[in-house]
């Protein structure tokens, strides 16, 4: 009997978890998540750095983004930009720029910060764009870090 219920239960929770693991699929449909490393620019200090770009294209959240810098200039505030290549995957042609947000490290060079993209449309886009984005982490106006290309599918 006890084997019985614990069968049942089994088979409740798988038919519960399998819209959430198709959900979590289609999610990722366009673009899966990537990582991206900063590379300093010009001898700017860095232990390590990297760019996390997460594209849910939910109804509410279409994109989250996640910047981490470690051991960079301390108490500075730090603008991160995206360099966006429309229709470029390869990062070579010209490019839209569009800030996401200012953030400032601790004494000992470390922050973190994010940024949510909320959904325009709860559908994939219909007719997705191979493009390219290189992040750009400034002080000042001034460029200290960047990401190498990483080619991303944009709705139309």
């Amino acid at each position: 009997m006890r084997f019985f219920r614990h069968g049942i239960v089994a088979t409740v929770l798988a038919f519960v978890a399998l819209p959430l693991l198709a959900s979590t699929a289609a999610a990722d449909q366009y673009f899966h998540t990537s990582h991206a490393a900063l590379i300093p620019i010009s001898g700017a200090p860095l232990q390590s750095g990297f760019v996390n770009d997460i594209h849910a294209q939910g109804p509410e959240i279409g994109a989250q983004e996640r910047y981490v810098l470690v051991g960079a200039l301390p108490d500075t505030t730090y603008t991160v930009a995206l360099h966006i290549y429309v229709g470029d995957p390869t990062c070579s042609g010209t490019f839209r720029v569009r800030q996401t947000v200012s953030f400032t490290t601790n004494s000992e060079g470390n922050a973190e910060a994010g940024f949510t993209f909320f959904a325009a449309s709860p559908l994939p886009p219909p007719n997705p764009i191979e493009s390219g984005i290189i992040w750009v982490v400034s002080t000042g106006g001034v460029p200290q870090y960047q990401t190498a290309c990483t080619p991303v599918t944009l709705g139309a």
